[in-house]
């Protein structure tokens, strides 16, 4: 799940608190440009999703352009699905890297609240939402500058999440629909059968090619791995 951690932190941790599922997100920082120029306009953790997903796109691009060279593999940009959601398209001519920044800029409560609630409704995947689970999603809720009336929207869905039709109805374009399957994908256990059902469907719905779908996940355990050099 989500977890608090600063740049600081991330460069000096070690230890099991390191290498544990619920400081997911640190591991972003190991990834992420220096030139994300506007991290500093963000809070907490969920600032690292947007240059998250936006790495992981770039390599499936680079491998997408290398497999259209050699005339091998599957070299569609564009969703699988697109008959059922035009929007959503992959491809470099359509993505536009600042728009991974707007879903989590201070300005947007609405992008904020998108990305908390695919967390929520991703990590009630299996069922249920534990105790540390619960707690990871308060500690996230209290970074971002929600108002009261959303802080208790999203304490209520914990109890009843959105369902994956509504998240995917709410989601405006491709790079919110990458940072909606990021942030879902690190929040809970890619080996659980339930959230590996759930990841699934909803990739398909946000007409997700599955060589990007492997990309962010690809990118998300690459990072917990260099936590554990």
């Amino acid at each position: 799940m989500l977890a608090g951690l600063s740049k600081a932190k991330m460069m000096k941790g070690s230890g099991n608190d390191m290498l544990n599922s619920s400081n997911a997100m640190g591991l972003a920082a190991s990834l992420l440009s220096s030139k994300r120029k506007k991290s500093k306009n963000k809070m907490g953790s969920m600032a690292l999703v947007g240059g998250l997903a936006w790495k992981a796109y770039q390599s499936y691009t680079a491998k997408q352009a290398q497999d259209r060279a050699f005339n091998q593999g599957k070299y569609a940009y564009e969703g699988e699905n697109l008959k059922s959601a035009k929007h959503f398209d992959y491809s470099p001519e359509h993505i536009d890297e600042t728009r991974f920044d707007d879903a989590i800029d201070e300005q947007n409560s609405e992008g904020q609240m998108l990305l908390l609630r695919a967390m929520v409704a991703a990590a009630h995947a299996d069922g249920h939402i534990d105790t540390s689970e619960r707690m990871k999603i308060f500690e996230q809720v209290e970074k971002l500058d929600l108002t009261a009336k959303e802080k208790t929207s999203l304490f209520d869905e914990m109890k009843a999440p959105w369902t994956i039709e509504k998240i995917v109805e709410s989601v405006p374009c491709s790079e919110i629909a990458s940072e909606v399957y990021t942030v879902s994908a690190m929040a809970i256990d890619l080996k659980c059968i339930e959230s590996r059902v759930y990841l699934n469907k909803l990739a398909t719905l946000l007409c997700i090619p599955s060589e990007l779908q492997a990309s962010i996940e690809e990118t998300i355990e690459d990072g917990r791995l260099s936590l554990r050099v």
